[in-house]
């Protein structure tokens, strides 16, 4: 058994890991990780696991994406469809320009991965006393080269920490077929090395077996999706075989969800509640659905603010009609939200959605009558959206961001963005997501899938009925994704967007899936405006021919300006090119 010392793997400096985890004076006269000692480093377990903390800062967590709703606001940060912020985001409003230097083109984290490769085997104790931390650099590999693989398709694929001098500065890209099956490779190394949930004294709170099966499943189902939707097209890979990746998804999934590792969804059985307490939680560590999460702690001057805007801010976040299009009414079946809101205004329309709708509608989106706070700072009770605000307390949707929140939160309703007070635990892996992307991958395989032991939990969770394929009306408004796909696919991604919802997943998913006619051309929409709710208040606010909120008219007269000749890559730093010839510019960045 691999001991392990429980520590926050906050995006803090190492140092300051390294001062949770060790009371070893000794250590801090040490030189920094950056400038190791090759001679008086590398000897011991020890060595190792204090090397691979550094890599835990990699992990978003509050105040590191999104701004400070932290992944409850990254698709709205980004821009989609499903979530935006106060102003459209350049992703996907068609005013990107080739990028002259750096980007997010940046090797120094991959460098660093493999220092750790070419001297751990300098440690002199059992190799049983080390394989965890050599699993978890195996794992960090894989982390960083999916990111850019995600933004930039084939990258140079590197075995052995660059110097100034080393001709391979100068290779050309490697096929991203090659860099993902590496990647595959090194995440089957993880399985292999790292301790189960059961067996670390990290807990959820470190990396473990369980995190690589699910990660793997993630790289593998965006890589075979990848390779089909976009095949025959300047980003598909010649001779890829997308069920390669997609079969592979499914191993790691069924593996995971086998009896042995005791995974299972959060519930108290409370249908109402359960969804959204989940990621109000300040403790993790009892949650097992939670398979990865970070730890925050004032005293340790590592907090944030998520609570305080979660109950009376927005950070300009909001999600938009679209989103809610993809909740079935409670029954199951399709939900005309359209024709409901021609009829229905404002904030009648939110409470009629809550007590129409799939539960978890009500549990992520703040409808009429949810308690904001119930603290020392009283009791707050929302009646509608903050339209009348302004800059990060904005809401110009009218759907204003509920889940995570925690009434008796002390921070909650505290209202002041500078108070970084708040403890909540910032879930970066959860088992929800594994039965998502096992039905997904099973359904592209054309293979049976089992509902009863995958996406019928989640429902089951809300005290929604059975998974089951229906056609819906009003599909077109909200997933025309410009090619045809079957009603059950269509169902399972439906089901995708509502249970990880505001988790910042759908700017990955529109790439994957090809799926560019979701914005491109159009504008997210907000709910059915009431003007007679706003009387005496000054509202910059702007609608559709059928009175629905479309908050970037002004903007993005003509819809997003998605290029997707060129936006499903990012541009390679022009200098970059200039220093290194052998590099090749992805499609349409070309000055």
């Amino acid at each position: 058994m691999i001991m392990m010392k429980k520590y926050s793997t906050t995006g803090f400096s190492l140092a300051i890991l390294v001062m949770v985890v060790s009371c070893s004076k000794n250590y801090l006269d040490r030189p920094p990780l950056t400038q190791i000692e090759n001679e008086v480093y590398w000897k011991t377990a020890s060595d190792l696991e204090k090397y691979t903390l550094q890599f835990y800062s990699a992990f978003p967590g509050f105040g590191t994406v999104g701004s400070y709703m932290g992944l409850i606001g990254w698709d709205g940060t980004r821009g989609s469809d499903v979530q935006i912020s106060a102003s459209p985001s350049t992703l996907w409003n068609g005013t990107n320009q080739p990028v002259t230097s750096t980007g997010n083109w940046t090797w120094g984290n991959i460098r660093s991965v493999n220092v750790f490769f070419r001297n751990y085997q300098k440690c002199a104790e059992p190799f049983e006393k080390f394989k965890h931390f050599l699993g978890e650099a195996h794992f960090f590999k894989a982390w960083h080269y999916f990111e850019k693989v995600k933004a930039y398709g084939d990258v140079p694929w590197y075995d052995s920490p660059l110097e100034i001098d080393s001709e391979e500065l100068y290779k050309p890209r490697d096929s991203r077929t090659v860099v993902v099956d590496s990647i595959l490779s090194n995440l089957d190394k993880a399985i292999a090395y790292l301790e189960p949930l059961s067996r670390t004294d990290g807990g959820n709170n470190r990396l473990s077996k369980e995190a690589a099966l699910l990660f793997k499943s993630r790289v593998a189902l965006y890589e075979g999706t990848w390779q089909k939707y976009h095949r025959g097209s300047a980003f598909g890979t010649e001779g890829a075989d997308p069920n390669k990746y997609l079969r592979s998804a499914v191993s790691a999934a069924e593996e995971l969800m086998s009896a042995s590792y005791g995974r299972a969804l959060y519930s108290n059985n409370d249908p109402a509640n359960d969804y959204c307490k989940l990621f109000s939680l300040i403790n993790q560590s009892a949650n097992k659905e939670v398979i990865l999460w970070k730890a925050y702690a004032v005293n340790l001057q590592m907090s944030h603010s998520f609570q305080i805007y979660v109950s009376d801010r927005t950070a300009g976040i909001g999600m938009t009609l679209q989103q809610v299009y993809h909740y079935l009414d409670k029954n199951g079946n399709a939900y005309d939200y359209y024709n409901t809101g021609k009829a229905v205004k404002g904030s009648a329309f939110l409470t009629r959605i809550s007590q129409d709708c799939d539960p978890r509608l009500a549990q992520t989106i703040w409808t009429p009558g949810g308690i904001m706070w119930d603290n020392s700072f009283g009791k707050g009770i929302f009646s509608k959206p903050f339209l009348d605000k302004s800059g990060e307390t904005l809401n110009n949707t009218g759907f204003q961001i509920r889940k995570g929140n925690d009434p008796k939160d002390p921070q909650a309703g505290s209202g002041v963005s500078w108070n970084t007070s708040c403890e909540t635990g910032a879930v970066i892996f959860r088992y929800a997501e594994v039965l998502l992307n096992y039905a997904e991958a099973k359904v592209e395989l054309g293979e049976m899938v089992d509902y009863g032991k995958s996406i019928n939990l989640l429902r089951a969770r809300v005290g929604m009925p059975a998974f089951k394929v229906q056609a819906d009306p009003n599909r077109l408004r909200y997933a025309d994704y410009g090619y045809s796909i079957s009603e059950e696919l269509h169902e399972i991604r439906r089901e995708r967007t509502v249970e990880l919802g505001s988790e910042g997943f759908r700017y990955d998913d529109i790439r994957r899936w090809a799926a560019h006619n979701l914005v491109k051309g159009k504008r997210p929409k907000g709910y059915p405006f009431s003007a007679a709710e706003w009387t005496g208040k000054t509202i910059n606010y702007k609608t559709d021919a059928d009175g629905f909120l479309d908050p970037f008219l002004g903007q993005l007269p003509n819809g997003y300006g998605f290029n997707p000749n060129r936006d499903y890559l990012e541009c390679i730093p022009l200098n970059e090119i200039t220093l290194n010839p052998g590099l090749k510019q992805n499609p349409g960045w070309t000055p």
